[in-house]
């Protein structure tokens, strides 16, 4: 027997997916978004272009701004192209560790889609959800 909040579940997620899916297409991309495959917040597959989101988020606001990050990361790829901006994201990761940081919280790569994702969310989705 599913319970009712069985069902809440299930709902809010389908809405997650509708509107992950919407800001994906809002921004001109043709990303797959998929739930429950990332072990992070969220990953972004180059090769397969699709965001991997994990299952839940502990507010609206950190669902979208991790959306945001991810489509920014899909853009950058259909700027620069895969290849290209894999050399880039690697190069930045390897600078980052050469001067002993984390390689992925101090790529510039990172930092940039943070705060392209910070800024629209604040410019654009703040008021909307």
């Amino acid at each position: 027997m599913t319970t009712l909040k069985e069902v809440f579940l299930l709902q809010e997620r389908a809405d997650f997916q509708f509107i992950a899916s919407e800001l994906v297409k809002y921004y001109g991309l043709k990303s797959k978004v998929k739930f429950g495959v990332s072990k992070n917040k969220a990953d972004y597959d180059f090769d397969r272009d699709i965001i991997n989101l994990r299952r839940s988020y502990p507010n609206v606001k950190d669902f979208i701004v991790t959306v945001l990050h991810e489509i920014h990361h899909a853009m950058q790829v259909k700027k620069y192209g895969k290849k290209k901006f894999l050399k880039k994201y690697t190069q930045a990761g390897d600078m980052a560790a050469f001067d002993g940081f984390n390689r992925y919280d101090k790529n510039k790569w990172e930092i940039k889609a943070e705060n392209w994702a910070q800024q629209e969310y604040r410019r654009k989705w703040k008021n909307k959800f």
